[in-house]
C-alpha cells in the first residue's frame, strides 16, 4: 500500500545539498540549478508505506533526503535474493533507469520511517551532459551508465547463486540471457565453462540437464539451449 504524503515541486530552501554525495564539491546554487533543469520534484512517504520501484517510460533515480528505507530485490520466482537499507543521502534506482525495469528484477522500497525522495528524470540529466556538459559531460554520462550495467550484472549474479539448486541457477541464467539476448534460444557456452559460471559441479550440472531435457523443460543444440518451461 502506498502512503503518499506529498508531491511538490523542488524547493532547494528545504535541501540540504552539501550533505548529499551526488552534489559533494558542487556549489549549492550550481545543484539547485541543474535539479530545477531536469526537473527534480520531491515526494514524501508516510512510516510503512511499501510501494513498488517501476518507472515505465519514465526511467528516474532516487535520493533519500529524509528518513530510513528498506530495499528488497524478487528474482523472476518471486524469491527475496537481497535485501539492504537506503539512508539519507542514498542514491538508488540508477540500474534500473539505465537498463530498464523490464530486464531488473522486482524492487520493493518499504519506508522504515516517515521518508523523503528526491527523484531526478534521468533522460533529462542525460540531455543535460549532452547540452552543458561537452567532453567532459558525455564522458560522465558513459561512466555512470557503464558503472550502473556492471551492478545490473552483480545483481544478477547474486540473483542465480542464491538458487539453492543446480536446476534453479541454470533456469534463471538462462532467463537473464534470453531477455540480454533478445531470443529465447540462448547462445550458452560449453559445459566446463558453464558450470564455472553458475559456480557448480560439471558433472552434476551435465546430469541435471539430461534430466530436465527428459522431462521436456529444455531443448540443448550446438552452443545453444531453450527454456521451454
Amino acid at each position: 500500500m502506498v502512503l503518499l504524503e506529498e508531491y511538490v515541486v523542488l524547493d532547494e530552501q528545504e535541501i540540504d545539498f552539501q550533505g548529499l554525495p551526488i552534489f559533494s564539491g558542487i556549489d549549492e546554487k550550481e545543484a539547485s540549478l541543474f535539479v530545477r533543469q531536469v526537473g527534480g520534484y520531491v515526494q514524501t512517504f508516510s512510516k510503512g508505506a511499501r510501494i513498488p520501484y517501476t518507472h515505465g517510460d519514465f526511467p528516474r533515480i532516487g535520493i533519500v533526503l529524509h528518513g530510513l528505507v528498506q530495499v528488497l530485490l524478487n528474482d523472476p520466482f518471486g524469491n527475496e535474493v537481497l535485501g539492504y537499507e537506503l539512508k539519507e543521502g542514498s542514491l538508488f534506482g540508477n540500474v534500473w533507469a539505465v537498463v530498464g525495469t523490464d530486464v531488473c528484477s522486482s524492487m520493493m522500497l518499504e519506508m522504515r520511517t516517515r521518508v523523503s525522495v528526491l527523484w531526478l528524470p534521468y533522460r533529462e540529466m542525460e540531455k543535460a551532459y549532452s547540452e552543458t556538459g561537452g567532453v567532459q559531460g558525455a564522458v560522465a554520462r558513459n561512466l555512470f551508465a557503464i558503472l550502473s550495467r556492471m551492478m545490473f550484472a552483480m545483481i544478477q549474479k547474486i540473483e542465480v547463486l542464491s538458487q539453492h539448486t543446480v536446476r534453479g541457477r541454470l533456469r534463471l541464467h538462462l532467463i537473464h540471457q534470453a531477455k540480454a539476448q533478445g531470443t529465447s534460444k540462448v547462445q550458452v557456452p560449453g559445459r566446463v565453462q558453464l558450470a564455472k559460471v553458475l559456480e557448480c559441479n560439471r558433472s552434476a550440472l551435465t546430469r541435471e540437464i539430461g534430466r530436465m531435457e527428459d522431462e521436456g523443460l529444455i531443448v540443448c543444440g550446438d552452443g545453444w539451449m531453450e527454456l521451454k518451461k
